[in-house]
């Protein structure tokens, strides 16, 4: 999905097969060292999702809280400062069809105080 910069993010997750017309949630995990900076992103896609009607709902958490409970969630977004244990998650990411995506310092910076470039992002995964 190409959003101009300008432009409202319209979501729609709906496929024509989809007989009950039903949008899939898309859970994300957004994990950093001690879960204050994933915050800043989960409650961006949290916001985003209300105000675009978008079908994500968002956690954070500290990297090493995960293992019980990432087989619950879509797709897991790395904070910067995490980064470096992105192929020590992969196997089980990759077991699990979770997506896995790791983000850069600028990069996250702009999607925690932009919440439509957030769901994009998000979105833009799927």
């Amino acid at each position: 999905m190409t959003v101009p910069k300008d432009k409202e993010v319209v979501v729609s997750m709906n496929s024509e097969n989809d007989s009950a017309n039903k949008q899939r949630e898309i859970n994300v995990l957004v994990l950093c060292a001690g879960a204050g900076t994933s915050a800043m992103l989960a409650n961006a896609l949290k916001e985003g999702a209300e105000e675009y009607d978008a079908p994500i709902s968002a956690l954070a958490g500290a990297y090493g809280s995960h293992y019980d409970i990432m087989e619950n969630f879509d797709m897991i977004i790395l904070a910067p400062q995490v980064n470096s244990y992105y192929d020590d998650i992969k196997e089980d990411t990759d077991r699990l069809n979770i997506k896995l995506v790791a983000t850069k310092g600028a990069e996250y910076i702009g999607l925690t105080r932009d919440s439509q470039k957030a769901v994009k992002f998000v979105l833009d995964q799927f």
